[in-house]
């Protein structure tokens, strides 16, 4: 690999989406303070009334807005990065953001859509051998708390020497099959939902 793609995979790339208004706040009338003016700049309108004429943009590597699909933030943001693990490169996509601001939402439509991508990458390269393993975390407050666990314990982080940072005690599966990520992923968001205060 060239100097100059390495230094492409060296990077966070930051990516906004934003939640389309629910039942109860179309109901209300209210409407969204954000608003996509091309893809990469958010616009916030203020509501407050003293402010509401000063927007403010701000600039992200690529934003959606709330009517893109998963499929659409998946294909035109994480799946360079999410299959740059078939060439050996190590890579995280995670969620951040407030309670129901529908991080799981998207977060299972990428980890299907990466996962499909993947088996089918295997498919075609019989030649290689491939080992799919599977953990889930979510850190709240934090705490680190393992999805895949009934145990509610905190984890910790650790440096190891030879694996680099780890999570202590993290549950690790290996994929049998898709039947068997749908199973976790129903797992991992019944935990998630169970955790809501």
């Amino acid at each position: 690999m060239g100097g100059e793609e390495l230094m492409n995979w060296e990077k966070i790339l930051v990516l906004v989406r934003l939640r389309p208004l629910n039942a109860k706040e179309i109901s209300t009338n209210d409407v969204s303070d954000w608003e996509c003016i091309n893809d990469t700049t958010l616009l916030f309108r203020n509501t407050l009334q003293e402010r509401s004429i000063f927007p403010t943009a701000y600039s992200f590597d690529r934003v959606f807005s709330g009517d893109a699909t998963t499929r659409q933030v998946y294909d035109e943001g994480a799946k360079g990065i999410a299959l740059s693990v078939v060439s050996g490169i190590n890579s995280s996509i995670f969620a951040y953001g407030q309670t129901s601001s529908g991080k799981t939402y998207t977060m299972t439509g990428i980890t299907e859509y990466t996962v499909a991508d993947i088996y089918a990458y295997m498919q075609k390269h019989e030649e290689r051998a491939f080992v799919l393993k599977f953990s889930a975390i979510e850190i709240y407050n934090e705490a680190i708390r393992d999805l895949l666990s009934t145990d509610n314990i905190p984890l910790r982080v650790l440096d190891d020497p030879e694996k680099g940072t780890i999570i202590e005690k993290l549950t690790e599966e290996t994929l049998r099959d898709w039947s068997h990520l749908k199973q976790l992923l129903s797992i991992c968001e019944g935990a998630d939902s169970s955790n809501l205060h």
